[in-house]
């Protein structure tokens, strides 16, 4: 393939879609040249062509797309459509550890956070890689970080999130889920509010610009699938390590390392990355004041419903925080 059927595939995956008038401004080539081009890579079945006349442009092949409401939506629902999903059949253990943390963390952003009635999901491949989006209409991730958190405007929000500084501060959950999904994954795009930030882990680079403002957030990001990054790996780069006492059947937590506050999902993925190998994890309290029901909940329902053979025992809680494990126990 050349040049110039690359940097398509690159426009179209920034854009989501492409016109031959958008080749002809980015690539400088007459539109016979274009369309030629456009022509090529529809027969290769790299992209499909929609609409016809001055109405008609190119997309990626579709995949599946699932589509939900956002009102009662849990993020374990949408991942077990993904993973049922033709695209993401065969994938080696640690691509399907990728893709479960990334696509919950997207979805859960988009419940969390947009403010969007629905949220869109598409999952398909590329070669040898696995393709996925997640799409809402809510006020986008930027504003949302800007409202919340100070941010002087659009472009400082992001820079905030690219830099990890929202992960610093337990309280300030959100943004960490955009935060170590653009770290892990093979290549990461992130579009809203009227800004793209571009992380290219296969080429140790980003970018960012600026696009045509539309509602919501739009997160595309692919996994190979013969990769070997590993979850537990990017969390080690970022945040300070665990207290792991090892044996061979038992773990010890000490989460008062890590602030006297939890609140969150990711904090929860985090702290029980790497826990299935063991029978018996215990959780130590110590100096934890508070914790929030998306932690307590990621923790004692949703993981230990998936690692059922391990046992939990949670340790030196203070009333509060007994008071929020018992709810999730009991919901468990």
């Amino acid at each position: 393939m050349t040049e110039r059927p690359h940097a398509i595939l690159r426009l179209l995956r920034e854009n989501g879609q492409v016109r031959t008038a958008d080749i002809v401004g980015r690539l400088g080539v007459s539109r016979q040249t274009a369309h030629l081009d456009l022509q090529g890579l529809v027969n290769a079945g790299l992209i499909e062509r929609r609409g016809a006349g001055r109405g008609s442009h190119y997309v990626s092949p579709r995949g599946q797309l699932l589509e939900y409401a956002i009102d009662g939506l849990r993020e374990e629902r949408v991942w077990r459509d993904v993973r049922d999903a033709k695209a993401a059949q065969g994938l080696s253990e640690i691509a399907l550890s990728l893709a479960h943390y990334s696509v919950t963390e997207m979805v859960n952003n988009a419940i969390d956070h947009s403010a969007s009635v629905s949220a869109n999901v598409r999952v398909g491949s590329d070669h040898d890689s696995l393709i996925l989006e997640v799409q809402d209409g809510g006020v986008g991730a930027f504003e949302r970080i800007k409202r919340t958190y100070g941010a002087t405007d659009h472009l400082d929000a992001l820079q905030q999130l690219a830099k990890g500084k929202l992960t610093t501060q337990p309280e300030l959950h959100s943004g960490e889920g955009i935060f170590f999904t653009s770290k892990a994954m093979d290549y990461f795009l992130l579009e809203c509010n009227g800004l793209r930030w571009i992380v290219d882990n296969r080429r140790s680079d980003q970018a960012v610009g600026t696009v045509l403002a539309r509602r919501g957030t739009r997160v595309y990001w692919e996994i190979d699938a013969s990769t070997q990054t590993r979850l537990e790996n990017v969390f080690g780069r970022y945040t300070d390590q665990q207290s792991l006492e090892f044996s061979r059947t038992k773990t010890v937590v000490t989460l008062f390392e890590h602030g006297d506050r939890f609140v969150s999902r990711s904090e929860a993925k985090r702290l029980t990355q790497g826990l299935d190998r063991f029978s018996k994890a215990i959780i130590d309290f110590k100096g934890v004041t508070e914790v929030g029901q998306g932690f307590v909940d990621q923790v004692f329902r949703v993981w230990q419903e998936e690692h059922p053979e391990v046992e939990i025992e949670p340790i030196n809680m203070n009333p509060a925080v007994r008071f929020m494990v018992a709810r999730g126990l009991a919901d468990s």
